[in-house]
């Protein structure tokens, strides 16, 4: 189932020059370690985590301010790294303080929003603190081959992710109204289908319709709706590894397996062998695969394609998760595989192994 960066002012003329007019999101207090470092601002929103500001901390104080257009996640650390101190922002005074190498154990204090994703967030890190444990458990047990152990393990990891989930909806509950929630919502439900995400905005006050976080999932369903079974595939074209366009609905008269995959991704790599045997199979009975590669270097999707030999079509922007054609599919996970008909029609999607053999020998045999 699924973070920004602050800025603080070296004079202050600058300060002075970039004083928004309206009310503002405020934020001082020092930062240990942080003289003449430079410290981002990001905030995440519909189009992911964006820089919203660069700066150079002088003598390690916070001094900056801009104007928000809605709340939003912020977070703030060092530029070109991880380390970030994350948390709700709003048009009021905010302070943090802390040490720069450790951002996310820094203490803040601010306005409505903020304090009400922070009555979770305190928990969510215990949890996810106490999986990343279990994970490291379960690899562990998994080279001593204790499969018995594994699955304690795992079953401990999903109630913990129950218990993540539970945690957070009751702040919903308790706050239908609140940005936050929204945010909550499409961290709980984003990744669901399209009933689990229904449900989710369900729970929200209607005032937040336009807020970011609500649109996000909204416009994730009108997506998904787009691309269900039983709909005609959206058209889209796309170079090969030659600079060749290619035209999905060239496809037509075929049934095509769309296979959304990267070289990076594991899990995408590890299924890359039943593909190949899927396609050497049926490849002369009428069947064909279009792999969309959410790749952003070129020679490692090429290599990986050599490397498992993969001899269909491919085709990729090179825009990583921005993939043009894994954005009109709503694409959150891979791999991510459609399945059409000669007509171009969407009839499965996500079928991997055994069960995707199973449909395609049922649609050719």
């Amino acid at each position: 189932m699924k973070n920004l960066f602050l800025s603080a002012i070296s004079a202050v003329m600058v300060l002075a020059a970039c004083q928004p007019s309206g009310p503002s999101f405020k934020l001082s207090g020092k930062l240990d370690g942080a003289a003449d470092k430079t410290v981002v601002i990001s905030v995440y929103d519909k189009d992911g985590v964006n820089v919203k500001d660069t700066l150079n901390i002088v003598d390690g104080v916070l001094d900056y301010s801009t104007e928000l257009s809605e709340p939003v996640l912020v977070m703030v650390g060092e530029a070109g790294t991880r380390n970030t101190k994350n948390f709700f922002a709003e048009n009021v005074d905010y302070t943090l303080n802390g040490s720069l190498e450790k951002m996310n154990e820094a203490v803040v204090t601010g306005g409505a929003v903020f304090n009400t994703y922070i009555a979770v967030s305190d928990g969510l890190k215990e949890i996810s603190d106490k999986n990343n444990e279990l994970k490291k458990a379960y690899g562990e047990a998994g080279q001593a081959g204790d499969t018995t152990k594994q699955k304690a393990i795992y079953e401990e990891y999903q109630a913990n992710q129950e218990k993540s989930e539970e945690m957070q909806l009751e702040v919903v509950k308790a706050n239908p109204a609140s940005v936050a929630s929204a945010f909550i919502v499409s961290n709980v439900y984003g990744y669901g289908s399209i009933e689990e995400m229904k449900e989710g905005l369900a729970m929200l006050d209607a005032s937040l319709a336009t807020s970011t976080y609500y649109l996000m999932v909204s416009e994730k369903i009108e997506k998904l709706e787009a691309v269900a079974v039983g709909k005609i595939a959206p058209d889209f074209t796309m170079n090969d590894a030659e600079g060749n366009p290619v035209t999905l609905s060239s496809f037509r008269g075929k049934y095509l397996l769309v296979d959304f995959w990267a070289s990076w991704c594991g899990p995408c790599r590890a299924e890359n062998p039943h593909v190949v045997e899927l396609y050497a199979e049926f490849k002369d009975k009428g069947f064909d695969i279009l792999g969309v590669s959410l790749d952003q270097k070129k020679d490692k999707w090429l290599k990986a394609i050599e490397d498992d030999k993969l001899t269909w079509n491919h085709v990729s922007d090179l825009k990583g998760w921005k993939n043009e054609a894994a954005q009109l599919y709503a694409v959150s996970g891979i791999p991510h595989t459609v399945l059409l008909d000669k007509d171009g029609k969407i009839i499965a999607k996500n079928l991997r192994g055994d069960e995707l053999r199973s449909k395609v020998a049922e649609l050719l045999n």
